[in-house]
This record gives structure tokens, sequence and C-alpha cells, in this order.
């Protein structure tokens, strides 16, 4: 069996295109709501609890048992899915897209060399056209297809997937104390959409996390990039402009 973890708060704008993409993908998911809007307090309704539960209903929607998104605990909760699961798992987050894996491969290659899993490369998404708007009827990927791939020195957003009873992960999951891990290289890249679609709705789902990571997990550094303000975002997705390209043969 094959499953995807991931976790989420107010994510109805790209939930969307992220199911439909990994539900093509993996046999299993779980979802892990970290208290998105339900109406209860101020008459707003993210629907995001909904979307999951209408599109993959076959997965598993469950509520955390965290309050806010520390990042040790937000780990943990993870692996404690992870331990009750049988197969090959990866934890992705909603802005985190796996493109053009070829998983049985992957898997063959992990079992001959006696790995316990291998990470899984990454690019990071950055919008040049922010006058283009994504369209909901088509997948993102198809739509929004620009960013680079980082050095490979460069730890950042690549993933692991494996077959441990779980991923062993350090703060943040982008490593693990695990033995007898690789490189994934030319098996799958995760797309990773820092700056993009670069809109009102993606600032708005950036903007909102930085009230849920708790004052000690600030103080650490842990979820740093949450922290900015919107000029800042701006400034930092202009800076990355010059090293875009078109990534779509990766999909």
């Amino acid at each position: 069996m094959r499953t995807v973890i991931t976790h989420f708060y107010n994510e109805a704008y790209l939930l969307p295109w992220w199911l439909d993409h990994h539900a093509a993908i993996f046999d299993h998911g779980i979802l892990i709501d970290y208290g998105s809007d339900d109406g209860s307090d101020d008459g707003s309704d993210d629907g995001s609890v909904d979307i999951c539960r209408q599109m993959v209903p076959h997965w598993q929607v469950v509520r955390s048992r965290n309050l806010q998104f520390e990042s040790i605990a937000v780990d943990f909760e993870v692996m404690q899915y992870e331990a009750n699961l049988p197969g090959w798992k990866i934890a992705l987050t909603t802005t985190e897209f796996l493109c053009g894996a070829n998983l049985p491969m992957l898997e063959q290659a992990i079992e001959q060399n006696g790995l316990q899993g291998a990470y899984l490369e990454w690019a990071q998404m950055v919008d040049p056209f922010p006058d283009v708007e994504p369209v909901a009827s088509v997948p993102l990927v198809r739509q929004k297809h620009h960013g680079f791939i980082p050095e490979p020195t460069h730890i950042g957003h690549g993933r692991l997937y494996h077959r441990a009873s779980i991923g062993a992960y350090l703060p943040g999951r982008h490593q693990s104390h695990l033995p007898h891990i690789a490189q994934a290289n030319g098996s799958g890249t995760i797309f990773w959409y820092a700056y993009s679609p670069w809109n009102d709705q993606t600032l708005r789902r950036k903007l909102q996390i930085k009230s849920q990571i708790p004052e000690n997990d600030q103080k650490a550094g842990f979820g740093f990039q949450h922290l900015r303000d919107s000029q800042k975002m701006n400034e930092d997705r202009m800076a990355l402009l010059g090293r875009t390209t078109d990534l779509s043969h990766l999909i």
C-alpha cells in the first residue's frame, strides 16, 4: 500500500488540486485538520474538511491532537499515524505536489539495495506570470510549472519516501535519523508551491499560518518562512525570478 499524509489549516484554495493530483498516485491518504474554520465562531466557513470528504471519501480525515503548528509535535503526530501503516509512506504539505514519480521503479531500487527509503528531489515554484490565474478544472501543475531546482546540498523541501515503521524525522521532516536511505535521483520531483500561484489567495493562506506557530517555535527558528509579511514575501519572490525556468518536462 502507498500512503500520503498531510496536515492542513484553511487550505480550501489548494486542496482540490492537491487531492485530485495525489489521489491518482496513492492508495490511501491521512489528512490531518488543524482546526480549519467551520463557521462556528465568526460565520466564516473555509470548507477544507468538506472538500476532503467529498473528493476522497475513502481517505481518512482526522482532527489534529495539537492546537498549533508546533513543529516537533506536528512531526510526532505524523509518525504516530505512520506507525500504524503498512507499506510505503510519504508526508507532504498541501503546497507540495509529487510530480513525474515512477514509484514502482523507486520501490524496486530501494528493496534491491537494502534501503529503507529515499529522498525525492524538490523544485521551488515561483510564478513569473501572476496575471494568469489558474482555473480549477485544470491540474495546477499543468498551469503553473515554473520554478528552479536548488543546489543538491540544499536540503529544503525534499521528502522521504520510505517503508520503515516511522520516518524518524528531524523538525520539519526534511531530514531523518533513519539509516540506509539514499537520494531518489530521477524518480520524481516535489513541486513546492512557495511563490506560485502568486495571487491574493496564496498571500492570504501564507499570512494566516504565523498565527498558528507558538512563540517557542518562533524563538527556535522553526517555521521562520511563515513569519514574513506580504512586502517581504513579494521581495523574496522578485529576487527568485531570475532563477526560474519552465519545469514542465518534470511533470
